[in-house]
């Protein structure tokens, strides 16, 4: 067999996600082909420090036959193995892809063709999951035309347009799923903050990562009370507030919420104007409002954020209304008051995602260069980082004309 495999450091000598008996018998079950045989591949690793903090992303490209005279055929195809730790923890996506979005695909395949594209994630032909590994086969979106946009400069309004109208399509499905089928959608696992600010890694990334922030908006000028009104929320304000923004019962309206909705985790095929969401893991049940925070407080252009909002909000109820009549909702319509309410209340996530996720999503390519998952744990080198993250210009002006707004609203007081 043709073999060329590029192993990335992340890489464990045990893993067998390049491994010709993998792919075999992952292709074999996609196939339902016991006698399929894998006659060439070659694997790349396309992990991206300062990117990919959670698993080990490789590209296939596969010359099979199903069987021993079937003809050769070829196929691309991704790889996700998630890093051990991540692992052990636990994740939604398998449910995600086994059992949940093949429903809400079938939901929005019944819907009239207006609705334009409705493809909403990359074909999941295999899982498998055993102690400290998961493994993902998926067909490869770069091969179909799909890229990820510019993160160090956000997007742009017709791009964000984009984007919106496929999270309304999701957040839809997802709708009609939990109104149909409440069972099947109460396995997933609840937010990551449901239980606030316990585990290690939420203390290193929310509360070590305000504190420092907190440092950086000090020496701001005219912001050292905004400053010491972000430290004094800490920890248990900070996660009194973050437990209530993700809990689905105050939410008007619920979706099963993406949990990661940043412009890395959503890929653009521009030359067909589509797009597709990518990465399941943090999956929930909570208001639509925590995936558009998240979405426009990390991804858009400060400019875009500032003057487009709106609109934007707009356009994406308007997506979703219509996804809904579409898909024969028979549950009740959301209104635009409702939306904007949610977006009032989740605006605490809103001012999270600006000073703990912001910055990393936004990393420059040198500060990118060693940061994965293991600078988390380790106390100096996440210090280090973070000096690097914030001496970042499109941070340092997101930080300047959100906090005011954030203290004008109340999100920065202590109740």
């Amino acid at each position: 067999m043709d073999q060329k495999v590029e192993q990335p450091v992340e890489a464990t000598l045990t893993t067998p996600a390049t491994s010709a008996d993998y792919i075999e018998k992952a292709l074999a079950r996609a196939y339902n082909s016991e006698s399929l045989r894998v006659e060439s591949f070659h694997s790349e690793a396309i992990t991206q420090t300062g990117e990919n903090f959670c698993s080990v992303i490789y590209r296939l490209k596969v010359s099979y036959r199903k069987s021993e005279n079937a003809p050769l055929e070829h196929g691309n195809y991704i790889v996700k193995d998630l890093i051990p730790v991540m692992a052990e923890l636990g994740s939604n996506e398998k449910l995600m892809f086994e059992e949940v979005l093949p429903v809400m695909a079938e939901i929005l395949d019944k819907a009239p063709s207006t609705l334009g594209e409705k493809k909403l994630s990359a074909d999941c032909l295999y899982v498998e999951r055993f102690k400290n590994k998961e493994l993902y086969l998926l067909e490869d979106l770069g091969a179909l035309g799909y890229v990820t946009l510019n993160r160090y400069i956000g997007l742009s309004a017709e791009d964000a347009r984009l984007c919106l109208q496929k999270v309304a399509q999701f957040h839809a499905a997802s709708m009609v799923l939990l109104h149909e089928q409440p069972s099947l959608v109460s396995n997933l696992a609840p937010s990551h903050f449901s239980k606030g600010l316990e585990d290690a890694f939420t203390h290193v990334l929310i509360v070590k990562g305000t504190e420092f922030a907190a440092d950086v908006v000090d020496g701001l000028p005219g912001m050292s009370s905004i400053a010491s009104k972000m430290r004094a929320q800490l920890p248990e304000e900070y996660g009194k507030r973050i437990r209530a923004v993700v809990d689905p019962k105050n939410s008007a309206f619920q979706v099963i919420c993406h949990g990661d909705l940043w412009v890395n985790n959503i890929m653009i095929n521009q030359e067909e104007n589509k797009a597709i969401i990518v990465d399941y893991q943090c999956c929930f049940v909570a208001s639509p409002a925590i995936d558009l925070m998240l979405f426009f407080y990390t991804s858009l252009q400060l400019d875009v954020l500032l003057h487009q909002r709106e609109n934007l909000l707009k356009y994406y109820y308007q997506c979703l209304c219509e996804t809904l009549a579409a898909c024969n909702y028979s549950g009740s319509m959301p209104s635009y008051e409702q939306l904007q309410d949610e977006m009032q209340r989740c605006l605490f996530y809103g001012y999270y995602a600006t000073v703990c996720e912001l910055p990393i999503c936004c990393a420059s390519k040198e500060a990118s260069k060693d940061f994965t998952a293991h600078t988390f744990g380790n106390e100096e080198a996440i210090k280090a980082k973070r000096h690097q993250l914030f001496d970042n210009e499109r941070v340092l002006q997101m930080l300047q004309a959100t906090l005011g707004h954030f203290e004008e609203q109340g999100i920065l007081e202590t109740l």
